[in-house]
């Protein structure tokens, strides 16, 4: 009974993925060293309509691909050195009717390399953090009740704890006495999974490696404007933050788990 349940939560959220359009990557730059971007567009049958993009300066679609999943088309474009920041239009015909899929290029920062991003060399101390069991900073997201896992029990070692990406950054001041000036956090990407049958118990996704959306903050963890906030606060101290991210590692709640590209 438990495995039915399981599989009608599943196909619910597979159907509620496919009602809307996902894009990977949700957004791009300009000036980036490769001019090459290839996008992966979901949405319930996107594979049967006819896409386009309206003419902008620099920018080329080379082709389209649909694979056997009709639910999804690859789009693969070119971003000369000289485009400037702004905003693609796709247009998506079918049925009769236009439909339109904005896609934004920002500007790159232009303190890469100066005060941010600035890579990890062998004078740095890193300090591995699991940001779960770190600090909690903000209570008030330790319980986000649209999510499968509305759990927290510290009492509990499968459990999710409540730490979060506040946590992280209230410490910052005694991270930085202790001499660390690098902070490795474990991934902190959307791990929006119901419990999992491992290690002899019920766990749950407090460890960031099941993630559910590539470019979501889990909301558990304060979601984007902490993340923000933790990397400029950082930085405004002279500190680095190295994000671990195992991209192949995911959910099987993930939309495109739920309704795979292709076969393999």
């Amino acid at each position: 009974m438990k495995l039915f349940f399981r599989a009608v939560i599943c196909l619910l959220f597979s159907l509620q993925a496919m009602a809307q359009t996902n894009v990977y990557p949700t957004n791009w730059w300009t000036g980036m060293k490769d001019p090459s971007l290839q996008l992966m567009i979901h949405r319930k049958d996107i594979g049967q309509a006819k896409i386009s993009m309206a003419p902008y300066a620099g920018v080329k679609l080379v082709k389209t691909y649909v694979p056997e999943n009709k639910n999804y088309v690859f789009i693969d474009l070119t971003i000369a050195p000289t485009t400037k920041p702004g905003s693609l239009q796709f247009k998506i015909s079918e049925n009769g009717s236009v439909n339109t899929i904005p896609y934004t290029l920002n500007a790159r920062n232009k303190n890469n390399g100066k005060t941010r991003v600035k890579g990890v060399n062998s004078s740095d101390l890193v300090y591995l953090i699991m940001p779960d069991r770190f600090a909690n900073g903000d209570p008030s997201n330790d319980v986000v009740s649209t999510m499968y896992d509305t759990q927290r029990d510290r009492a509990n070692p499968f459990s999710r704890h409540g730490g979060d990406i506040k946590g992280v950054e209230d410490k910052l001041d005694y991270l930085k006495d202790l001499g660390v000036t690098s902070i490795w956090m474990t991934p902190v990407i959307e791990n929006n999974m119901p419990l999992e049958p491992e290690w002899g118990g019920k766990v749950a996704g407090y460890h960031g490696y099941w993630f559910t959306d590539h470019y979501k903050i889990d909301p558990r963890m304060g979601g984007e404007a902490a993340y923000k906030s933790l990397i400029d606060a950082a930085h405004s101290k002279g500190m680095k933050i190295i994000q671990d991210a195992v991209y192949n590692h995911v959910g099987e709640t993930h939309w495109f788990v739920q309704d795979e590209p292709m076969k393999d």
